[in-house]
């Protein structure tokens, strides 16, 4: 028994370095992809035009009727010319899975011109001069003051005329205000900027310029296969410390209460042992030495207890010994008890012929979260000595049963509290890539609060539809216990998806729909070991049906696999009600809140179609409800 308790330090201790190890190793993943994204999107990258690569840049005259016009009879230093306008554009095009983060196009001159405008950026003008070097000055050439010029620039008719030379270059610095930085990255097509601007040159001539653009790509810290893995690494460290926590930290607690117990009737019991039903094994706490060299011939609980009864206790009452010593019955015989007791006789083994009543005590130490008994206390009483003290002890054990269950009862609700604080983390975490999950989780949850409630109070009251009479005070509690998990399945979809403000494409959209399988199967992990089946079934059904319709072309599975009507389960028509008109009056990344008076009318509309018909007279019910609800600043 000491060589299983070694070992059983042994594998917590090895638990604990594993998850140490992997918590290191995802932290040092994740230091490693944060540190070559950070490279990635500060690392400088140049394209010439003319150039095919992830990005390019083309500058040419733009073309047209609106092209190119001619200004007669100029006058410049004492000269009269006529000068060509000329309107080019400069494309920027980004062909790359990253936006362009912050760019720059330098256009050289290569022959004698001017520039008269540019739009809507500010342009840095470099000119080289004889007597100063190069003169520099960033202009915004569509807002700009006279007096503040200090490059070289004349005025025709009111229009500003900056002279460049071969030599001579220009940089365009892009304006973020109206919108040409940051650049989409590829989406089927590509991101594109296009800059323009005015150059004047002499009649009789044409210009010469060579192109190219300085810039950077933007990659997101979870975008990308790597970023994922680290994310679904993290979530399964997460689950399994929280797994070893809730265990560790139940395990002592009821391991403390088990040594003062054991402390206070270890006067009382002269044989004590503990043991573990599910592992069929047991441990001796307090034994005489004749029980000690018994039970050290045995490993499992079992088979030593069985053959314990044939070897101490007398013939006279050997099969019922033998039945109560069955520890395979002990979790029907403690399903509603805490305790139980029996009296025996037993053989006097320093008097051939005589024997002594004793008494076997049974106590719970501990029940999973069905309420089964998993560890039991056995205990061995001399009564024959104590007979006056019967009562007495009875009392003290009694307390002791009703202690034990109350720590039971508060373990239990301590367990629900891990698993609520692990799916309201992995909300958060959704809430981190999609700015408007972690709201909307909340509030459906209190959308089908007040749909359920109201489903109860007509039940109660006798009025209720027949179809919803399965909605007890009961179900439709676990019911509003599991609307937050119906979304858990969108930290699987991409970031660019999610975060979408326009409409998705198709292939998006089929993605999108893949949360809904995803997020069944989340809540499976979570919940099957954990909780009650009723609940988990509960949970499940919202996750994976909430966007399944009433006219069967819903999804994941639709009319083809039965989700049609009467066939979705209940609780999940509830939430779609919930779920479609939080999205109506929300403000969403890609849409405005809408009114309520307008989502009332679609929603009403979708009765019958999208949604079950008879949620209509709820639904009506709890309209001021709702737009009371949603009236709050923190709701909006």
């Amino acid at each position: 028994m000491r060589n299983f308790m070694q070992r059983e330090k042994k594998a917590g201790f090895l638990i604990l370095v594993g998850l140490n190890l992997f918590f290191i190793l995802i932290v040092l993943s994740f230091g490693i992809h944060v540190y070559r994204t950070g490279n990635f999107n500060n690392f400088q990258r140049i394209a010439n035009e003319g150039e095919n690569g992830e990005c390019t840049v083309e500058l040419y005259p733009r073309g047209g009727i609106a092209d190119s016009w001619v200004k007669k009879d100029v006058l410049v230093n004492g000269e009269i010319s006529s000068f060509i306008g000329t309107t080019y554009d400069c494309a920027v095009m980004n062909f790359s899975e990253s936006k362009i983060s912050d760019w720059t196009i330098r256009i050289d001159v290569k022959k004698q011109c001017y520039i008269n405008n540019a739009w809507c950026g500010m342009v840095e003008i470099h000119q080289q001069d004889a007597d100063h070097g190069e003169i520099v000055q960033t202009v915004d050439l569509r807002d700009y003051d006279e007096d503040d010029l200090h490059i070289k620039h004349l005025f025709v008719d009111h229009d500003l005329y900056i002279p460049l030379s071969v030599g001579d270059y220009i940089v365009y610095r892009p304006s973020q205000i109206n919108g040409e930085y940051p650049i989409n990255a590829y989406n089927g097509n590509p991101g594109k900027i296009v800059v323009g601007f005015i150059f004047y040159h002499k009649l009789g001539y044409d210009l010469g310029f060579s192109c190219s653009m300085q810039y950077k790509l933007f990659k997101s810290f979870f975008q990308g296969t790597s970023s994922k893995i680290i994310l679904v690494c993290f979530i399964v460290w997460f689950l399994l410390l929280a797994i070893r926590l809730t265990f560790i930290l139940t395990s002592s607690r009821l391991k403390r209460e088990t040594t003062s117990v054991i402390r206070a009737v270890s006067k009382i019991y002269y044989n004590l042992c503990k043991v573990n039903l599910d592992k069929d094994t047991f441990q001796e706490i307090r034994t005489t030495d004749n029980v000690h060299k018994f039970l050290s011939n045995y490993t499992k609980s079992s088979v030593a207890f069985r053959r314990f009864a044939t070897a101490f206790f007398c013939n006279e009452n050997m099969q019922v010994v033998k039945d109560f010593y069955d520890t395979d019955t002990w979790r029907t015989r403690l399903k509603e008890s805490d305790s139980c007791s029996a009296d025996f006789k037993v053989r006097d083994l320093s008097a051939a012929g005589k024997s002594r009543w004793i008494r076997t005590n049974l106590i719970v130490c501990r029940r999973n979260s069905k309420k089964v008994p998993v560890e039991v206390i056995c205990g061995l009483q001399d009564v024959d000595e104590e007979v006056s003290e019967r009562e007495q002890n009875k009392q003290m054990m009694e307390r002791f049963a009703s202690d034990l269950s109350k720590e039971v009862a508060e373990q239990t609700l301590y367990i629900q509290e891990i698993q609520r604080k692990v799916v309201s983390n992995l909300a958060d975490m959704i809430g981190t890539r999609d700015g408007n999950t972690g709201g909307h989780v909340k509030r459906t949850s209190d959308v089908m609060e007040i749909l359920v409630n109201e489903i109860i109070r007509r039940n109660n009251s006798g009025t209720g539809n027949p179809k919803f009479s399965c909605i007890t005070d009961k179900k439709g509690e676990d019911i509003i216990r599991a609307a937050p998990m119906h979304d858990l399945g969108k930290i699987f979809i991409d970031t660019s998806i999610l975060c979408k403000p326009g409409k998705l494409t198709d292939e998006e959209y089929k993605i999108m729909k893949t949360h809904s399988e995803h997020s069944g199967k989340i809540v499976n992990l979570i919940l099957s070991d954990v909780e009650e089946g009723d609940f988990v079934n509960i949970a499940y059904n919202i996750a994976r049906y909430h966007h399944e319709r009433w006219d069967g072309f819903g999804y994941p599975e639709g009319k083809d696999n039965g989700r049609i009507g009467e066939g979705i389960p209940i609780e999940a028509r509830i939430m779609a009600v919930a779920d479609v008109y939080d999205a109506l009056v929300s403000k969403r990344c890609y849409k405005e809140p809408m009114s309520f008076d307008m989502a009332y009318q679609i929603m009403i509309d979708g009765m019958g179609k999208q949604f079950d018909p008879d949620m209509e007279e709820i639904f009506n019910a709890c309209r001021a409800d709702l737009e009371i609800y949603y009236s709050e600043p923190d709701n909006q």
